[in-house]
């Protein structure tokens, strides 16, 4: 029996995606899918000049350095991860993890999440 392997796809055939991680300086709208967080960007001030004029998630009034990166590389920015099921393909193509308060120690984001 003779082994068959299948081909790399070619350049044309693959899709460029981007996940991105940090804080609220490339956050798009996880924090505003988080019932206790107090780290919210979706006041009307946030997103006044982005397409569309209209918050966005984003903890600026236009677009985050993920934004910009993903333009240059011709790609959609990606979406916030909480705002997809766990079934949603789009999970493939690219998501958002930041979220405005993040940080490496324990106590970074204390003051932005009450849970009772």
């Amino acid at each position: 029996m003779a082994a068959t392997s299948s081909p790399s796809p070619s350049p044309s055939q693959q899709q460029l995606v981007t996940f991105v991680f940090g804080d609220s300086l490339t956050e798009v709208g996880n924090n505003n899918h988080l019932q206790y967080s107090l780290a919210r960007s979706d006041f009307p001030w946030y997103g006044v000049d982005f397409p569309g004029g209209q918050a966005t998630g984003r903890f600026t009034n236009g677009r985050t350095i993920g934004d910009i990166i993903s333009q240059k590389l011709g790609t959609e920015s990606p979406p916030p991860y909480l705002s997809l099921s766990k079934n949603d393909d789009a999970l493939l193509k690219g998501v958002n993890y930041a979220s405005g308060g993040a940080g490496i120690l324990n106590e970074t984001g204390q003051y932005f999440v009450h849970i009772s």
